[in-house]
């Protein structure tokens, strides 16, 4: 089994922090402790940990030093991120928009299932929605939005043998927001809601027959050897956030607030070239067919997408999963989201 250091991916995405190392002269002091996003995905070894244990040290001349731990080195599933940055537990932390819906469903409005078809589109609907998301999280959970950036395309992994959407019907699959369940539930599947480290393991188990990830994400993480087919419609991007709680921000100095601000806006640039990158790669790696240069080589069947698949998507969109995130999100979620998500994509309320 060849295995590849997801290292290599840092030398291709050749980092743009050059102007942010003329904000470190003569920098005071700073000692950060980070929560990253989860150890066993590439945009994590490639991209988030190099920039806060490496990269943020040479940028301010040593000024800035970095505990750096992830998610689940410190046990947490991921769905706590902004509970504990409202409580003052962790100051600055990764965390996916998804897992925060419980809370408030204005989280999921950039994953709606097979609401955003390209990389592309990802980044402009994200830019235009951030604004939202900072208000949400500074007056819900005393927390600043530093960041976001996308996972690679959200697919299915399936263990038993499938076609295409309609095999669906009857399996258990995992999802990990309400979104997917209403889009899971429509094709006759049953949603099953399992964090992000237990997923391995249900698989083994026959807890699920399915799952719903990213195309490399799943891979690192081993979904590729429990199970045997992927189908490749994109289902959304999984948008994740990096956030500080507002008293750590307000206390660091000026000048290394203004330091990370330029800095972050080079690493988010970084994260979305790398997971344009990770989105092919994952299904060269799972298949085992083509150049696997971030994942592991495994042996999966590729199904292929039909037009059928996604016309029945895009039907599922505007009948079922659109209609319900808005009648939980309510009336004013959803003009916002029509302002600013919807302009950007082109959909408008009917």
């Amino acid at each position: 089994m060849k295995y590849k250091k997801s290292i290599s991916a840092l030398a291709m995405l050749a980092f743009a922090f050059s102007t942010a190392a003329l904000f470190a002269q003569d920098l005071p002091d700073a000692k950060l402790k980070i929560v990253g996003s989860f150890s066993n995905l590439n945009m994590s070894t490639a991209v988030e940990k190099p920039f806060w244990t490496e990269q943020i040290q040479e940028l301010s001349n040593g000024a800035v030093s970095v505990d750096f731990v992830t998610l689940d080195q410190i046990g947490l599933k991921g769905t706590e991120t902004l509970r504990l940055m409202r409580l003052g537990v962790v100051g600055f932390a990764s965390g996916n928009l998804s897992y925060m819906s419980a809370d408030n469903a204005a989280f999921d409005a950039l994953d709606l299932a097979g609401l955003i078809p390209t990389i592309e589109s990802a980044r402009a609907a994200t830019n235009a929605y951030e604004p939202v998301l900072d208000e949400i999280m500074q007056e819900t959970f005393n927390s600043k939005l530093l960041l976001t950036w996308p996972s690679p395309p959200q697919v299915i992994y399936c263990k038993p043998e499938v076609s295409g959407l309609k095999d669906l019907a009857g399996k258990k699959v995992r999802v990990y927001n309400k979104t997917l369940s209403d889009f899971v539930t429509s094709v006759g599947g049953t949603p099953v809601t399992i964090a992000w480290p237990e997923v391995v393991t249900a698989f083994q188990r026959g807890t699920i027959d399915c799952g719903v990830t990213g195309t490399l994400s799943g891979n690192t993480a081993n979904w590729w050897e429990v199970t045997d087919y992927l189908v490749p419609l994109n289902l959304g991007w999984a948008i994740w956030f990096h956030a500080v709680n507002l008293d750590t921000w307000n206390a660091l100095d000026p000048e290394i607030r203004a330091f990370l601000e330029k800095s972050l806006a080079d690493l988010e640039d970084s994260f979305w070239k790398n997971a344009a990158l990770e989105a092919q790669d994952g299904i060269n790696c799972n298949t085992g067919e083509g150049e696997c240069k971030f994942g592991k080589e495994g042996a999966m069947t590729l199904v292929p997408v039909t037009e059928e698949d996604q016309e029945l998507l895009t039907t599922l969109l505007k009948s079922t999963i659109l209609p319900r995130w808005e009648a939980e999100c309510g009336e004013e979620c959803t003009a916002i989201f029509y302002d600013t998500i919807g302009k950007s994509v082109g959909i408008t309320k009917e």
